[in-house]
């Protein structure tokens, strides 16, 4: 056999230490999450976050917590070392926050890092300084219990990485939204966050969830939350859902905690999204704490480098219970009814439901059988009449997911009524329209928006009104804020994260606060493209989107004729600004084939 040069080599540990940071650090939130998370291993209960430039150019965490010794301190920056597991049976009964002894050293390994640790029992502490993987300095210093860790200059040895970062305000949402996760978690803790000195947010570590609700959220939140509480076996699960007049747009603001881990987990968010079936409008979605805790060889938390999934060995339990806890936090407040049968056997926890079966998004989310009407073009609904199953019939708007956008046709257009709160029909010569009245409301906002290319018309509020928003949705208003003010909104900080809002669009459908709060979660999940004029169009769209008639919202009958004329009015009906159909027509001699005629 011959043998050549060898292709396969091990690579340098400055090298392999910097691949390994890209699956740790992916921004300066993804530092503030390890460090912070570490202090709270250390058993700190109390925690400040500096930042500076959004965290690119300075994260700082300053804990009260255990502190190390100076051989700990050295250890602690090599790969894989760490206090929280010896043998792999740990792996099995993981109940630290960290514990893979990656963080420190991922971190050091793209920026400068310096550490400054004391144990209480000692009279001094020790200093590190560490660049680009290397420990460069280590000293003996005075300090207080605890550690200080300083990591500035982030990615400033991978500049390719650090070009990708967005804006200051960005990045900082995104640091204060991990602090917020941490404080919802860890309510006994006293957490505050700076931003070039100026405060963002503050907990006293009462250890009051609702406390630190009101400070991360808002108390407009915590007014409309329902405490929820279950216990079945070695299962517990505790927290606060919203009432359905407490809604949002994206799912970032619903919280999961496993044994006390920030958790992303569809398990969970498929159960909550369940317990509430219809009382949630398409594309809303409620706002929850949600803590899970059982015995941690149930649960595996080292199925991602960040630690933020977990895979349960039952998620079947997991599922029924959290949807359980939630149905009865609804019911309890009058919101819904437990006439149906919510998994809760009387038995082992196994009886909940077989692991690893989940309900699929097709089966009914009221649990009961779902009626059509005899008049459909009839509000009010009278349960007594008898119908049939939808799965079972072939309704004759089967095909309307497929079709295709269809024109008015040439004749009048005469309204007929709303359809299900959602929908108005209308009949013309050649046949029946159904129109979506939201994608409606979309196409006429957005002409009229953009038919004022200097500026939209602004209407100025007798008291300005403050909004509180989470860290990434005040960040993304604030980075759009020039933007924004040429739509009609003008908007000031007011400290923390909250902004003031002097001005709003002059026309819209409904409230323009409500709109602005759904629209900068819309821009916090997305963000918009760079180039303005793209950018305008698509602002435009979301504004006129948030801004619109919702589904599910009753119109009078004059509200819906006027809906109908201004579609009529727009420039292009049979679509919505994001390229959706508005109008799906049904020809008449297809309604007379269906009949047979």
């Amino acid at each position: 056999m011959r043998v050549g040069m060898a292709k396969i080599h091990i690579l340098p540990d400055n090298l392999a230490n910097r691949i390994a940071a890209g699956e740790v650090v992916e921004r300066p939130a993804s530092v503030v999450k390890e460090l912070v998370e570490n202090a709270l291993d250390a058993g700190a209960l109390r925690i400040e976050v500096r930042l500076r430039d959004g965290g690119r150019q300075l994260v700082q965490v300053v804990d009260d917590g255990a502190g190390m010794t100076a051989e700990d301190l050295v250890l602690s920056v090599h790969r894989f070392a760490t206090s929280k597991i010896s043998e792999a049976e740990d792996l099995e009964a993981i109940t630290t926050l960290g514990f893979r002894g990656e963080a420190l050293p991922s971190i050091g390994a793209v920026a400068r890092l310096k550490i400054v640790t004391r144990p209480a029992e000692q009279e001094s502490g020790t200093a590190l300084l560490m660049e680009g993987g290397e420990i460069i300095a280590l000293e003996e210093t005075g300090c207080a219990p605890g550690t200080t860790v300083t990591v500035s200059d982030l990615f400033y040895n991978t500049p390719a990485r650090r070009k990708f970062l967005a804006t200051s305000a960005t990045e900082r949402g995104h640091c204060v939204d991990w602090v917020v996760r941490l404080a919802l978690a860890r309510p006994e803790v006293s957490f505050r966050i700076l931003h070039n000195d100026a405060p963002i947010l503050a907990t006293r570590g009462s250890g009051e969830l609702r406390e630190v609700l009101a400070a991360a959220l808002g108390s407009e939140v915590v007014r409309e939350l329902l405490p929820v509480s279950l216990d079945f076996g070695n299962l517990r699960l505790r927290g606060y859902v919203s009432s359905p007049r407490l809604l949002r747009p994206t799912r970032a603001q619903q919280f999961f905690y496993v044994n006390g881990r920030y958790v992303r987990s569809r398990s969970l968010g498929a159960a909550l999204t369940n317990a509430y079936g219809m009382l949630l409008p398409a594309g809303k979605q409620p706002v929850c704490v949600l803590r899970l805790d059982l015995d941690p060889s149930q649960v595996d938390p080292n199925v991602h480098p960040t630690k933020i999934e977990v895979r349960f060995k039952r998620p079947g339990e997991i599922y029924a219970l959290a949807e359980r806890a939630v149905a009865e936090a609804l019911a309890a407040a009058g919101y819904r009814s437990l006439d149906r049968q919510v998994p809760r056997p009387p038995g082992r926890p196994a009886d909940l439901l077989p692991a690893g079966r989940l309900p699929g998004p097709d089966l009914d989310r009221r649990g009961q059988v779902q009626r059509l009407r005899v008049n459909p073009f009839f509000d009010e609904v009278d349960e007594r009449d008898v119908g049939l199953e939808v799965h079972a019939a072939k309704p004759l708007c089967e095909r309307v997911a497929k079709a295709e956008p269809q024109p008015f046709g040439t004749g009048e257009v005469t309204l007929l009524g709303q359809v299900w709160g959602r929908y108005l029909a209308a009949v013309s010569a050649e046949g029946l329209l159904l129109i979506d009245q939201h994608r409606a409301a979309e196409r006429i906002l957005f002409e009229r928006l953009q038919a004022q290319p200097e500026g939209v018309a602004a209407q100025l509020l007798a008291l300005p009104q403050s909004l509180e928003l989470s860290g990434p949705e005040c960040a993304a208003l604030a980075e759009n804020r020039e933007a924004l003010a040429k739509l009609g909104y003008q908007l000031e900080e007011f400290g923390g994260s909250s902004l003031l809002v002097r001005a709003v669009p002059a026309a819209t459908y409904r409230d323009p606060l409500a709109a602005l709060r759904d629209l900068a979660a819309d821009l916090a999940e997305s963000g918009l493209s760079g180039e303005w004029n793209l950018a305008r169009q698509e602002l435009l769209a979301r504004v006129a989107c948030h801004a619109a008639v919702t589904a599910g919202q009753r119109l009078t009958s004059a509200e819906a004729q006027a809906l109908l004329e201004g579609l009529l009015a727009t420039e292009a009906p049979a679509v919505c600004p994001h390229g959706d159909p508005v109008v799906v027509h049904f020809p008449l001699h297809q309604i007379d084939r269906r009949f047979k005629r």
